[in-house]
């Protein structure tokens, strides 16, 4: 005799749902406790990689499999609530028709992805910090929209308002339409971004992240010769693409072949060593799913 199927957890079931990510049990557990209830709903996003191009010119750009979490549940009240797992004592709360006053850093994108439709409470994880060069503005802002979408919009799981509004700029629309084994090309022209098929797992690369880390946690400049030198050392030791990310400290990213991941990461941690500096946290990831409701 087999089970029926019984689906997705709902999101107040994930915190104890049997082979669910870590994060995706930490974040609604954490929900309930920061706001007394559980989130109505989880949504996940991924970080966004420009590969080429300027910031608001044609090029290419990836998801990448780091993500955000975001837990939500609508309120009747209208008011906007925010909470960061990082950033525990940094909450915000908006009053409808009421003076915002200061907003934290991180959570200046999760209010740019709402319009005040209808009240919400959020909780969110970013997988990266800040000081990695990859922002969490743009899959947060996503993320937002695309809740308020789902609680408040007048056309019930159509996400349609969100979607054009985050859909031109070019970073927004990897987030929200990104597929597997495809890169997201941009034209001269508004129209909408082309998806090329681009296999960088079936390839056997990664792309890997190098963060400075600093002796003492001193602030500053970079600390190595240049921020280019930690890109030209793991392109000598076999990494395919590498470049310096903006960031305070100068993150690196490289695409790396499976062969010569042990090489490259050996040659950036060198690369702060040998100047008297901690080795850098190195990560790496695959490319990545778009924004989604996961529960």
């Amino acid at each position: 005799m087999t089970r029926p199927h019984s689906g997705p957890p709902t999101a107040a079931a994930l915190p104890t749902a049997r082979g669910a990510a870590p994060v995706l049990r930490l974040v609604p557990f954490a929900f309930t406790q920061a706001f007394g209830r559980p989130p109505a709903g989880v949504w996940s996003a991924p970080y966004v990689l420009r590969r080429t191009g300027s910031r608001a010119g044609p090029g290419t750009a990836v998801a990448l499999s780091w993500r955000v979490v975001v837990a939500a549940a609508p309120r009747a009240d209208g008011r906007l609530r925010l909470g960061s797992i990082d950033r525990p004592d940094e909450g915000v709360e908006v009053h409808p028709r009421g003076d915002i006053g200061p907003v934290p850093e991180w959570a200046r994108p999760v209010l740019a992805g709402t319009t005040g439709a209808g009240g919400l409470d959020l909780l969110v994880h970013t997988d990266l910090p800040e000081c990695t060069g990859l922002s969490a503005a743009v899959p947060l802002a996503c993320t937002a929209a695309l809740i308020e979408a789902a609680f408040h919009d007048p056309e019930p799981g159509n996400g349609h308002r969100s979607r054009v509004r985050l859909a031109d700029p070019p970073l927004g629309a990897v987030a929200l339409f990104a597929r597997l084994g495809h890169v997201m090309v941009f034209g001269e022209d508004s129209g909408a971004p082309s998806h090329v098929p681009f296999d960088p797992d079936g390839l056997g690369l990664r792309f890997v992240l190098a963060v400075p880390r600093r002796a003492g946690g001193a602030a500053g400049g970079p600390i190595v010769g240049s921020t280019a030198e930690p890109a030209r050392n793991a392109l000598a030791a076999g990494a395919i693409e590498a470049r310096p990310l903006p960031g305070a400290g100068g993150p690196t990213i490289a695409v790396v072949p499976g062969a010569a991941l042990a090489a490259v990461r050996r040659a950036l941690v060198h690369t702060y060593t040998r100047a008297g500096e901690p080795g850098p946290r190195v990560l790496s990831a695959a490319l990545g799913s778009p924004c989604t409701r996961v529960a």
